[in-house]
């Protein structure tokens, strides 16, 4: 059964290929150069590759790698289509085209091999599965879905009222951790997942406004698409899985409605994104209510929206500019594509790395204590290393770029990774991805007839999703190695634990059945 492939990737292969081939002869008739058809050809090797692992085996077995995999893919395809649609070659702004296509390229061949070794040996559940599954870590029920759903909708709500979590409060960084529970009950929407009938939709679309609106309020753009991204994805498993047409359930005044609610939605999205932008310096200053409110006076105030489009603009413009007169993260005006589609980091990144050197030892030494310092402050003294966490608030782009200029900039895996350790880079990445892989492949768990996977994924999969961008390079990879896989593991099974307890004494005292 899971060697056939399922009706929705045979038309996301189609589709794909068609938006491809368009994308391509635009750039080449509009853009002719050398260095656009290298980027095409990137684009192109990216989907061809790409399609092979596009079948129902490794979305089912193996759902939260292929997530990861999924993001990889779509770093290497989104730029060209996304430059096409704005009308800008794909080396919009680059300096470094060649080098940048030449090593993402080579990159993804590396993660592709990592994803194919990590998901094509026998299937069977190794001793960390074993483990978790004694642990009651794939097993869950509904009432427990919503305690922790309410959990973490507590949690979010606190970290409202705190204000920002600063050095040394253990306490906020650890419920900072949990609160990606608030979308527990979400994943009620696809129980099928969690082997129970759903009911109860409308609490569930209630419940998902109310999510909706404190992300909204909590200024952060990202933190208002994780609930789309969440239901987004699951639907994806979901159709995949029950072999669904979705050609079949859309009319074509079905198809016209989704394009004008999708592109209304969009420029919605944009929108209330300018209005978060234009409040974001006094968010420290003042409490979440008030920022709220703030965002939305700025929305509704037609003539502020009109003068901030038009500087949104001007920045555009203005941002357009060499790298050696400053940081620049401008390449597609949208700001989801510019987030996870932006490939001028790369080219930039690239760019300091060639003036830093090639396999430095400052970016060795500074890897190293960014690494340690992902230990509690009391065992990094006891190993005799006393640094001070204080003296590290910067990331890997910002000492790329040049220490002491702050701002917690993104870095691209290419740069960040040659600036450190030369060609070798590639190896070592090669080894991390495949080790990332086989940790998120611990998170379904296989008996004879079934596939099950751990509640703990299905909340966080949009996490998966952003687990390669632009973001602190290798460092964050290895540090998920190291610890963020199993703290996640073990600090949902605390609260787990809590939460089936107080379900068992609500049932005990017959307040619930």
């Amino acid at each position: 059964m899971l060697n056939t492939n399922a009706i929705l990737l045979v038309q996301l292969k189609k589709w794909l290929g068609i938006i491809l081939i368009i994308a391509i002869i635009g750039e080449i008739i509009f853009f002719p150069s050398l260095q656009n058809i290298l980027g095409c050809v990137m684009a192109a090797i990216s989907y061809g590759t790409f399609m092979y692992f596009l079948k129902r085996k490794y979305i089912l077995m193996f759902p939260f790698s292929f997530m990861m995999f999924l993001s990889m893919f779509l770093y290497r395809y989104l730029p060209l289509i996304a430059t096409i649609f704005e009308f800008k070659p794909i080396t919009y702004g680059f300096e470094r085209p060649i080098e940048t296509f030449l090593f993402e390229t080579f990159l993804f061949l590396f993660s592709t091999l990592a994803f194919y070794l990590a998901c094509n040996n026998k299937v069977e559940n190794n001793f960390i599965q074993k483990t978790l599954y004694k642990m009651s870590f794939y097993k869950i029920n509904k009432e427990t879905i919503w305690v922790l759903g309410i959990i973490g909708l507590s949690i979010r709500l606190y970290n409202f009222s705190t204000g920002e979590v600063e050095y040394g409060d253990v306490t906020g960084k650890f419920l900072i951790g949990l609160d990606y529970l608030m979308y527990a009950p979400l994943t009620l929407f696809f129980s099928q997942f969690l082997r129970f009938k759903q009911d109860k939709t409308k609490i569930l679309i209630f419940y998902s406004a109310v999510i909706l609106i404190l992300n909204i309020a909590s200024n952060s753009r990202r933190q208002i698409i994780i609930p789309i991204g969440i239901y987004a994805l699951l639907y994806f498993i979901y159709a995949v899985k029950n072999n669904i047409d979705i050609s079949k359930k859309l009319s074509t005044i079905k198809i016209v409605f989704l394009i004008v609610f999708f592109v209304f939605g969009l420029n919605l999205l944009t929108d209330l994104s300018l209005a978060m932008l234009a409040n974001r310096t006094i968010r420290k200053d003042i409490s979440k209510t008030e920022l709220f409110q703030k965002t939305l006076e700025t929305f509704q105030d037609d003539n502020l929206m009109k003068t901030l489009r038009s500087e949104d603009v001007a920045n555009v413009v203005t941002n357009n500019q060499d790298y050696s007169k400053g940081w620049t993260e401008d390449y597609v005006d949208n700001f989801l594509l510019n987030r996870y589609a932006n490939m001028r980091i790369t080219d930039e990144t690239l760019y300091y790395a060639d003036k830093f050197g090639y396999d430095n030892q400052k970016m060795k030494k500074d890897l190293g204590e960014t690494l340690l310092l992902v230990l509690p402050t009391p065992i990094i003294d006891m190993l005799g290393f006393h640094l001070d966490k204080l003296d590290h608030e910067f990331s890997r782009g910002d000492f790329l770029y040049g220490r002491g200029f702050g701002g917690y900039r993104v870095t691209s895996h290419v740069g960040d990774g040659l600036a450190t350790f030369g060609y070798f880079y590639f190896l070592l990445q090669f080894i991390t991805f495949f080790f990332i892989f086989k940790l998120l492949n611990c998170l379904v768990f296989f008996t004879k007839f079934k596939i099950i996977y751990s509640p703990f994924a299905l909340f966080n999969v949009f996490t998966f999703l952003g687990m390669f961008r632009n973001a602190n390079g290798i460092a964050l990879d290895v540090t998920y190695c190291l610890r963020g896989f199993w703290q996640g593991c073990v600090t949902y099974l605390v609260v787990f634990y809590i939460a089936r307890a107080f379900v068992l004494f609500l049932k005990k005292i017959k307040l619930i059945d």
